[in-house]
């Protein structure tokens, strides 16, 4: 039975009643009581008001047990902290995890201190306008305000005095890497805690020498991103009876323009082959199977030896590598199940495996000890993981040396979808191939390359049938 506690005024009147109902204990053996204030109606009897506390104390009771009552001791944020618990940190990817706690962060500022049983569709909607329009600030990364390439600034204790220093004496000095220190003095962005080491070794106040880094700003994609994370949240309460029903399901998202996927066409893919010959491995080669096969970066950095079956002419996606921040490098599953697949070559892609083979044993036998046997396609320097980033960065420095404007990694799996499209192979072998959930995924991105190959398709009937006939009727 709920328990019953008066609540009196000043002058000793009651005013309102607290229900309190017991919900068992939480994994940190604490009790889970869920609470109530009701306030009575006027011009009721004693004995009226007796039964009426009664009868709302066990009517409140029965919305407790069916999971219809939200607690309002419980916050957003502590939400948040329980779903984690219980089932982020036990069933999302590592590099998930680490991508949905970094955007948390933005809306725990935001709604983190309301309560549950407070929460409206409308404090959501607030929530994506101020996203909308505004860049982003992330405390994850700064950037310089002076210029390290001239001077480091020292403090002497009386004034700033200008004195150089050699990059790797500030190295050792501030502990942190050389690859840091030349990232600072090209003026990009630094970690925070790498550049307040720096600060700190150099005597300079943080604040004056660094700038937060200001992301563009935030989609519309973006905001959709952030209603699923959150929805997902509160579905978590539901099935736990925390809330009864999911707030997000009644948010109103703006709609979100689709993006033209960026691609080469078969001239410019042909010219990126040719430039491609004299590129260094293992990029080269790393390219060019992106190009021939539509695979996502991950997908390649991840690459076994023993997942290219040279009698079937296929290669076999089952890895995928990425890297975040929290974690580092970590290969898991690819980005759906049906991303798990078999790619078709061709024997030309299998013999510039092969040559590629041979020149990655010989750099190994060369190497010697130094090579970390690792078992993949693509490497580093000394056999480890190849990051994704790395290899992303080397084709962008490629594509703006030879002149392939707004081209990235990415553009290699659209080039190489397209040119399925436009040769006319069926829209489920692309779908397949490219490893996609269904081929509506691929016609939703592909759409205006669908849409030119269907008035290829529509000119090449009238050429076959329309013009024939106009030729038989005026012979």
């Amino acid at each position: 039975m709920a328990r019953i506690e008066e609540r009196r005024n000043k002058n000793g009147e009651v005013t309102s009643y607290r229900f309190r109902v017991s919900q068992g204990y939480n994994s940190d053996g604490k009790q889970n009581v869920i609470v109530k204030t009701w306030k009575p109606p006027k011009g009721l009897t004693k004995a009226q008001l007796k039964k009426e506390v009664q009868k709302q104390a066990a009517l409140f009771e029965s919305e407790c047990d069916l999971g219809l009552t939200v607690d309002s001791s419980i916050t957003f944020r502590q939400l948040y902290e329980m779903w984690l618990r219980e089932y982020a940190e036990v069933s999302l990817k590592k590099t998930t995890l680490a991508s949905y706690k970094a955007m948390l962060k933005n809306v725990l500022k935001s709604i983190g201190h309301i309560s549950l049983n407070k929460i409206q569709p409308h404090h959501l909607s607030d929530f994506y306008a101020s996203l909308l329009g505004r860049a982003v600030k992330t405390n994850e990364a700064v950037t310089p305000t002076i210029d390290f390439k001239k001077y480091i600034l020292v403090y002497d204790g009386k004034k700033y005095k200008h004195e150089r220093i050699t990059q790797s004496e500030l190295s050792r000095k501030a502990e942190v890497s050389l690859t840091t220190i030349k990232v600072l003095l090209k003026g990009k962005a630094i970690s925070v805690k790498c550049a307040k080491k720096i600060s700190d070794a150099l005597g300079l106040e943080y604040k004056k020498v660094f700038n937060d880094v200001k992301r563009d700003n935030v989609s519309v994609a973006t905001v959709k991103r952030y209603h699923a994370i959150i929805s997902g949240i509160f579905k978590h309460a539901v099935t736990q009876n925390i809330v009864p029903v999911n707030p997000c399901t009644r948010v109103r998202l703006p709609k979100a323009p689709k993006p033209e996927a960026v691609f080469l066409d078969e001239s410019e893919a042909l010219r990126l082959l040719d430039e491609l010959e004299d590129a260094p491995e293992p990029f080269r080669t790393a390219t060019m199977l992106c190009l021939f096969t539509g695979m996502r970066r991950g997908e390649l950095c991840a690459l076994n030896w023993k997942n290219i079956d040279e009698d079937a002419l296929l290669v076999c996606v089952r890895k995928n590598l990425t890297y975040t921040k929290e974690f580092g490098l970590v290969e898991g599953t690819p980005k759906t199940k049906s991303s798990i697949r078999d790619i078709k070559i061709s024997d030309n892609v299998i013999e510039m495996l092969h040559e590629y083979k041979k020149w990655q044993d010989e750099y190994k036998y060369n190497l010697g000890n130094k090579w970390i046997e690792t078992g993949k396609v693509f490497t580093n320097d000394f056999g480890g993981w190849l990051r994704p980033d790395t290899f992303s960065s080397w084709f962008r420095k490629f594509c703006k040396e030879h002149h392939f404007d707004k081209v990235h990694v990415h553009t290699l799996r659209h080039t190489a979808a397209t040119i399925m499209i436009m040769n006319d192979i069926p829209l489920k072998v692309v779908s397949q191939r490219l490893g996609h959930n269904s081929t509506t995924v691929t016609n939703d991105i592909y759409t205006h390359v669908i849409q030119r190959a269907d008035e290829m398709a529509a000119k090449a009937m009238d050429l076959s049938l329309f013009s024939k006939k106009k030729k038989d009727k005026s012979a």
